[in-house]
């Protein structure tokens, strides 16, 4: 009956609307860079307002190597391709066609394992890129830094704004208006006006306005790396020149190029859907916060009750934990980014799921007889599953997703969505088994860890679905190590080789698949095939081993290893045993676990937020089980001293 809804979901994700290719018909394109833009201006609104019927319109990722870099560094990505670093070289000089400190930009950029190649763009396409102004110079220099043809600002609408390449950028500075309202008119051009990075002395790291004019399908602009309706990012647009000016060879670029929603557009829909893509990021930190002040609350009372030997109360608090991570993903099933207060509305929404799903785990547990804490587990799997099937539809407004500023998961399920999903998986189908053994069913015991574990290990890793390198890797061995554990076959070395050597093949496998469908329609595991096709694959590798590091090595990192592996030995040594009735193969259940928070920590760029998310998961679930134990044994902390003496 499962098997049959998961497939019935799935068929509704293959009815979805899906976006159409954007392509260019004119000769000539101008691209027209603009600072500080994250609203649309008055110009911005004359123009739309006149080219509605041949606009499509969006947000703009502008986010270089590191957030909040200058304007710079959004120049130099979309003339690499991929995300570059400037290293504080924020203001350009052009002198004899040519960036004067070029050789210094190509070692900020190459700095720290960067891969970013300056003259990407230009040395991709078959015609001249052009350039107007220091900042669009970046944009269009070749490899040695020269630029085909370059002007000042002033110089090109002296010229009569004329166009020498089929390309041309242009970073006009105070003249952008007037240079934008101009082209605008032109019905032999496309422009293109974008912001790129934030004004000078700012690192505001808002997404900016960006929209194309003379195009034959109005709607909202997005792109296979997005997958989001009205977002793309820099380095789509450095794909889209290169498909528009006749790709020479295969172009090391991270972009895909545009593709439109199809509907119609107005001035105001459009300054809504700028405003609902800000809230996003904006708003979230105002859920968290609500979200953690409820918690502080919470954990008070938990305490409270526990001194006095009451376990009704923390049971319940608990159970509430168990279903937290599914009400925090749900919170994407509703648009409350387009709301008037979306602060407001988000930890409200919260709120609304938990108290929707803490009753449902109890009412599930009492009718399945299972306790409240699995049944969380459960309806947490379960929804994540739904969301998964769905296409991960829910992800881009949930808690669980990165806000939009980051630029970093822009679909699918990212680190801590992957780390709450595998734990409360592995444990339901660690209880799952615990009651086919109880019945001496151990090959219906095996094959529910197998749906359960391969199940998850699938939404997770499927390109159209979970879309997740990393969790692929992490909870592959881990499903197959609590698999053998159950079956009662003894460890050894070459069978825990063979499982590490499983999830690699796993991984491979479906990157593989990915692959083969394109760079148009790939996902970032594809697009790594072709990152070791092309030789630079061990860039992306050094670089997320040092993103995880400096997780570890932060502040946060330390403090959640040390409280974790605290809690971690707790649990085996004092909790484990007291439940082993209950809950028979808990301790194996446990160390998938664990591998799961160790290999996923280690192998994705989230680090210790995998460690601190599966930790948090499994001391409440455990946490459920030793009050339930205590509460039938009468336990109370002055008996457990009275012991002791």
């Amino acid at each position: 009956m499962l098997g049959v809804l998961f497939v019935g979901l799935r068929g509704i994700h293959a009815l979805a609307e899906q976006p159409e290719e954007s392509a260019i018909f004119t000769d000539r394109v101008v691209v027209v860079g603009v600072t500080g833009r994250a609203e649309l201006t008055q110009t911005d609104r004359a123009v739309l307002g006149a080219h509605l019927g041949d606009a499509q319109a969006g947000t703009m990722s502008i986010r270089p190597r590191y957030v909040g870099d200058c304007a710079a560094a959004g120049w130099t990505t979309l003339g690499a391709g991929r995300r570059a670093a400037v290293g504080g070289l924020c203001t350009p000089e052009v002198q004899g066609g040519k960036v004067t400190d070029w050789s210094a930009r190509q070692a900020a950029a190459a700095a720290r394992r960067g891969d970013a190649q300056l003259g990407t763009l230009t040395g991709s396409v078959k015609g001249c890129v052009a350039a107007v102004g220091p900042g669009a110079a970046l944009a269009a220099a070749k490899s040695d830094g020269t630029v085909a043809s370059y002007q000042s600002p002033q110089q090109f609408v002296t010229g009569g704004m004329q166009t020498a390449c089929p390309i041309t950028i242009v970073d006009a500075g105070p003249l952008s208006d007037q240079i934008i309202t101009e082209l605008a008119n032109r019905k032999d051009t496309t422009l293109i006006t974008t912001g790129v990075g934030p004004n000078a002395g700012s690192d505001d790291p808002s997404l900016q306005v960006v929209y194309r004019l003379g195009t034959t399908l109005p709607g909202w602009l997005t792109s296979a790396s997005t997958r989001r309706e009205g977002i793309v990012t820099l380095t789509d647009l450095t794909r889209t020149l290169i498909e528009f000016g006749g790709p020479t060879s295969s172009t090391p670029v991270d972009g895909s190029p545009f593709a439109v929603y199809d509907t119609g557009l107005t001035v105001e829909r459009i300054d809504a859907k700028i405003r609902s893509v800000a809230a996003l990021s904006d708003a979230a930190p105002i859920g968290y916060l609500a979200l953690g002040l409820a918690g502080a609350v919470l954990f008070m009372i938990m305490v409270i009750g526990v001194l006095r030997g009451k376990f009704g109360l923390p049971k319940l608090i608990l159970t509430l934990g168990g279903v937290l991570a599914a009400a925090m993903m749900l919170t994407g099933a509703v648009p409350w980014q387009d709301s008037r207060s979306p602060g407001l509305f988000l930890s409200l929404l919260v709120a609304a799921w938990i108290v929707i799903l803490t009753p449902l785990a109890l009412l599930v547990g009492r009718r399945a007889r299972v306790p409240a804490i699995i049944a969380a587990a459960g309806i947490s799997v379960a929804a994540f599953t739904f969301d998964a099937a769905l296409g991960a539809v829910m992800q881009p407004g949930s808690m669980l997703n990165s806000r939009p500023i980051f630029g970093l998961r822009w679909y699918g399920f990212g680190n801590v969505t992957f780390a709450a999903y595998a734990s409360a998986g592995l444990l339901l189908a660690g209880y799952i088994a615990h009651r086919c053994l109880a019945a001496g069913r151990r090959g219906a015991a095996l094959a529910a860890v197998g749906a359960v574990g391969f199940g998850i290990v699938i939404c997770e890793g499927w390109p159209s679905m979970g879309s997740d390198f990393g969790g692929v890797i992490a909870l592959t061995p881990a499903v197959l190590w609590l698999m053998l554990a159950l079956s009662g076959v003894r460890m050894t070395w070459p069978k825990l080789l063979a499982i590490g050597g499983s999830a690699v093949l796993a991984v491979a496998l479906i990157s593989v698949l990915d692959w083969l469908r394109g760079p148009d329609r790939r996902t970032h595991l594809g697009n790594f095939v072709q990152r070791i096709l092309d030789g630079d694959a061990l860039d992306v590798i050094s670089r997320k081993a040092v993103a995880s590091a400096e997780t570890i090595a932060s502040i946060v990192g330390i403090g959640s290893l040390l409280i974790g592996v605290v809690l971690w030995i707790v649990i085996f040594v004092y909790v484990v045993p007291r439940i082993s009735s209950d809950f028979s193969t808990a301790r194996s259940a446990l160390i998938a676990t664990l591998i799961v928070a160790i290999v996923g920590t280690v192998l994705n760029d989230g680090g210790i937020f995998v460690w601190l998310t599966v930790t948090a998961q499994i001391t409440v679930i455990m946490g459920w089980f030793f009050f339930d134990w205590a509460e039938r044994n009468d336990w109370t902390l002055s008996a457990l001293r009275a012991g002791h003496r």
